[in-house]
């Protein structure tokens, strides 16, 4: 029995969304509130408002960060992947900061749930989740490794 060109193209396609449905799934997912107009966020965007070295989202709206609990898995792996700091290092970068005077930490939330719970109410909101926990409550602007 052959397939023909266009079930084989409508088979391709299927396979190439699963697998990047389910390689989004697996990342960890950078979320904004629905209403957000940006349509996604670089590492380096990111690097400089987790570092608290802007308070703005790229487009100039102020932006109210958010973190995951210290020791959290996925914290340890987006701040490997966008500041190339672990816990240690992070910490350390925030005492100094803070006994400077020269910014906040971001708020530190329980779990993923909460985030984007948060997230999904508040529009300058931005934050960090497993993307495991994704639904149509926040909007993605990022799918970090």
């Amino acid at each position: 029995m052959r397939m023909s060109l266009n079930r084989w193209s409508s088979l391709i396609s299927l396979i190439l969304f699963l697998g990047v449905a389910s390689a989004a799934q697996a990342g960890t997912a950078v979320i904004a509130h629905p209403g957000n107009p940006l349509a996604g966020i670089t590492q380096e965007q990111l690097a400089r408002i987790y570092l608290g070295k802007t308070r703005e989202f790229p487009n100039g709206a102020p932006v109210s960060a958010l973190d995951l609990r210290e020791g959290s898995v996925t914290r340890s792996k987006f701040y490997k992947t966008v500041t190339d700091k672990d816990e240690s290092a992070l910490k350390a970068y925030w005492s100094k900061l803070l006994f400077t005077g020269k910014a906040q930490p971001p708020k530190e939330m329980n779990d993923d749930e909460a985030v984007k719970d948060w997230v999904s109410k508040n529009p300058d909101a931005l934050g960090y989740v497993d993307g495991k926990v994704l639904d149509k409550s926040v909007k993605v602007l990022l799918i970090l490794p």
